[in-house]
């Protein structure tokens, strides 16, 4: 079916106008999934039966144009760290592998109202706390365009599963660089949006770092989502005061130059350019490519500023918050069954164990001064941009030691260029920007100010028109 790589937007038209069928596009999906899954491990949970009984009552309505909902009738898939009620959500964890869920999670609910047929559970580290998706319930997630190399994480299978035509939507979250690190890796669109766009139920901490968000194949079926998904709700005491994101009618037609014109008195865009953030610098060719995908910019009268930006040592910042706000769920587990805990879990949980209140309250201060940092330069630039990752994905399980001939950390030491964005809160794509020499992907990241996702969106709608990055499937998984 000529439709699997189509956009959400377009499928939806075409299932609506009932051109093709919510079940035959449902079924493609789970067929391609069952034919292909095996090597790329992109689902922890395949909801078949369910799918296509919800996938038929979907036509059944449509064909009394009885059609509720933004997304009514589209096959779309979930990250399994969202409960879904009565279906599997494992949270990638051994220790709950059995669990089925009670209750919608908040973000998913306002996905459910818009009547998306739910294709299963995305693959995930152990509750997130990877940049890359191993567990111990399943074999590595690998991407598409070599399965011996990495999908990246923590939302590896939702990158995995849009890059392989499994669904044209899939949800992540980001906490470190969850959405962008698979976005690069599998040569997707992804964004993170604001700090507190998107609201959060049940957590254990105040979220000061973590944000769900769209990964897909086309920029506007991420703005789709967007309005779905975004807007305060009161059960988040952390989600911002604002009303969902709204594109209008309108908004596609405007240029990038007719859109700042309208929206901030001003034509022509400043955009700095880092290699990094104070760490190790990327390879020429990565460097290279994003330049490249700039340039696009560039000749069109926007001005590129190289600039440095050194915030000093942040990881441990980053990781302090990062790891307390997991372990506080799971501490009487951790105390009780520590053996079925991942590796990485356990390097987390210790670390936030052996936590001070001192470092802890440190650590929040260097988030602080982070943001400060961000907004003291989009008082002079209106974007910044840098690679989304210093490398192209990597042999699963082998994450990259040196990189470029500096040591980093064992364990993270290749998101080095997008936790400090989590600590920032400032909302970030990824732009696929072509290949390195094995045929993999490279991705150029794009930072905006607070709550400027429709600027993202306006700048990567452009750059995608261009750049034609949804025509580039790998071969094995053409049509």
């Amino acid at each position: 079916m000529d439709a699997i790589f189509f956009s959400a937007k377009k499928q939806i038209e075409l299932i609506h106008k009932k051109q093709i069928s919510s079940y035959e596009l449902t079924k493609e999906y789970l067929d391609r999934i069952e034919k292909y899954d095996h090597e790329l491990n992109s689902f922890l949970y395949i909801n078949s039966q369910k799918a296509l009984e919800s996938a038929k009552k979907c036509d059944e309505a449509i064909s009394k144009n009885d059609i509720s909902g933004k997304l009514f009738g589209l096959p779309i898939a979930i990250k399994d760290l969202t409960p879904i009620k009565g279906m599997p959500t494992t949270f990638g964890s051994l220790l709950t592998k059995n669990n089925i869920a009670d209750f919608d999670d908040l973000v998913f609910k306002r996905i459910k109202n818009h009547g998306p047929v739910i294709l299963g559970k995305t693959n995930t580290p152990e509750f997130g706390l990877m940049g890359h998706t191993e567990n111990l319930l399943k074999d590595h997630c690998r991407t598409p365009w070599n399965t011996n190399k990495s999908a990246g994480g923590s939302s590896g299978g939702a990158g995995s599963a849009v890059a392989a035509g499994f669904c044209s939507i899939a949800m992540g979250g980001d906490a470190g660089g969850s959405i962008r690190i698979p976005s690069s890796y599998n040569g997707i669109f992804g964004i993170k949006p604001t700090q507190g766009r998107v609201p959060r139920q049940n957590s254990t901490t105040h979220n000061m770092i973590s944000q769900n968000g769209p990964m897909t194949r086309y920029v506007e079926d991420s703005a789709l989502m967007l309005e779905i998904i975004t807007g305060f709700d009161s059960k988040d005491p952390s989600s911002l005061h604002h009303p969902p994101i709204k594109f209008e009618d309108n908004f596609w037609d405007y240029s990038i130059e007719e859109y700042y014109k309208e929206t901030h008195s001003k034509e022509k865009l400043n955009i700095a350019w880092v290699n990094n953030f104070g760490d190790v610098n990327p390879s020429n060719e990565i460097k290279e490519k994003c330049l490249n995908s700039l340039s696009i910019l560039e000749k069109t009268g926007h001005t590129i500023t190289e600039i440095k930006i050194d915030l000093g040592e942040i990881f441990d910042a980053w990781l302090n918050i990062f790891s307390v706000s997991t372990y506080i769920g799971h501490e009487e587990d951790y105390k009780n069954n520590k053996d079925k805990f991942s590796w990485y879990t356990q390097e987390a949980f210790e670390n936030a164990k052996n936590i001070s209140a001192t470092d802890y309250a440190k650590s929040i201060l260097t988030l602080k001064k982070v943001q400060l940092t961000f907004a003291k330069l989009f008082e002079t630039y209106d974007l910044i941009s840098s690679p989304t990752m210093p490398t192209t994905a990597f042999d699963v399980g082998n994450p990259p030691q040196i990189i470029n001939g500096e040591r980093v950390h064992p364990s993270w030491g290749f998101c080095l260029y997008s936790f400090p964005i989590n600590l920032s809160g400032a909302p970030a794509v990824n732009i696929p920007s072509g290949f390195d020499k094995q045929g993999l992907p490279i991705g150029l990241q794009l930072i905006a100010p607070w709550k400027q996702e429709k600027e993202l969106i306006k700048i990567s709608h452009h750059l995608e028109s261009v750049l034609d990055w949804p025509s580039q499937i790998p071969n094995k998984y053409q049509i």
